[in-house]
């Protein structure tokens, strides 16, 4: 079936409401979740609800949080989630990230006390279409294996940078630093479907094709090796160790112990092309290089060469004019949400009208 993006919204932000969440944060929450599945990201998308609906339940994560600036100047703040959803601290976060840069040019914000957030990419790309070129990265449970190690030590702690495009919206590239997101595993778990080689290690340390191995306590992979274990380590310093977050297997992204704290770490750059550089149209600039690199000469079956997010785009307007298509892992979530915090799940009155 298809879905409405609209009616999906509602339901994921009554299911939070019903746990106790603020009205705006279930909202934003919602839309940023359903926005991960519009762009075809469903490894950040609904499927991720049941996880948040059970952490708020448990008392893991603060229903009723409110982020708060502890420490700041006039380029950079120090942010508490208060042991909040990372949604809306990621949100409020990023809100002082762009006045400051706006007003300053450049602006740093970290964030402590926090939980998983999603997708960094929608953080980024929200800077971006207000004209700052934008990075934003965070830590999270340890899932990765080092290059070189047999089990879990790091997490695969996602980054994601964006630039204005003019007429191309942005370029926005976001990416886990395992070969890919635990979030592709689980799905891929759920429908039985095997994986290829080099995405998990098995519980002893070895190559598998079955995603099962993961929730015995295998590994991700991280990409290219030693490349994306060293990228690890950089967001793990830039999120979590400068922000005073919890630091590797102190980290609990899915915390469910009551009254405690995940201690997610996040970060937020923005950066002002306008007062950096008056000079430079970046925009124009960043529409000049992807025209260029979309002439660039192709590989035999190569139908056309894109920029980072362009597929993304393309899904979203899609997703928008002819409704969402969700894997069964999602729907299977949303039917345990249902189950664990009563929203009754009728499919057919979210279905998509043309």
């Amino acid at each position: 079936m298809t879905l409405s993006c609209e009616r999906l919204r509602q339901y994921c932000a009554d299911a939070l409401t019903r746990c106790g969440v603020r009205e705006d944060d279930a909202r934003n929450t919602a839309a940023v979740l359903v926005s991960a599945d519009m762009r075809g990201i469903h490894s950040h998308g609904v499927v991720r609800m049941i996880g948040y609906v059970n952490c708020l339940k448990s008392g893991g994560v603060r229903a009723d949080a409110v982020p708060r600036i502890c420490r700041e100047s006039a380029v950079s703040a120090l942010v508490d989630a208060d042991r909040g959803l990372g949604i809306p601290a990621t949100l409020f976060a990023v809100e002082i990230a762009r006045q400051k840069a706006l007003e300053c040019g450049v602006a740093v914000v970290n964030v402590f006390n926090s939980h998983h957030h999603g997708a960094c990419g929608w953080y980024s790309q929200q800077l971006a279409d207000a004209g700052l070129m934008a990075a934003v990265m965070s830590t999270g449970d340890v899932i990765m294996a080092p290059s070189g190690g047999a089990g879990r030590a790091i997490g695969n702690n996602p980054f994601s940078y964006a630039l204005p495009a003019g007429r191309y919206r942005a370029v926005c590239y976001d990416v886990a630093m395992s070969a890919v997101a635990a979030g592709k595993i689980s799905i891929a778990a759920a429908q039985g479907e095997r994986i290829p080689l080099g995405w998990l290690l098995d519980p002893s340390g070895l190559p598998t094709t079955d995603p099962a191995d993961y929730d015995r306590g295998g590994a991700l992979v991280p990409f290219s090796g030693h490349k994306g274990y060293g990228l690890a380590i950089m967001v793990e310093a830039f999120a979590g160790l400068l922000s005073g977050g919890a630091m590797l297997s102190d980290i609990h992204a899915w915390n469910c112990d009551p009254g405690t704290s995940g201690n997610v770490g996040h970060q937020i750059i923005a950066m002002n092309p306008a007062l950096l550089n008056p000079g430079v149209d970046l925009a124009a600039r960043v529409e000049a290089m992807i025209e260029q690199l979309a002439a660039a000469e192709k590989a035999p079956g190569t139908q056309r060469i894109l920029y980072p997010g362009q597929l993304e785009q393309e899904r979203e307007r899609a997703a928008m004019e002819h409704g969402l298509d969700l894997p069964d892992a999602a729907l299977d979530a949303l039917r345990a949400v249902s189950e664990a915090c009563g929203p009754t799940l009728d499919m057919e009155s979210m279905r998509f009208e043309e």
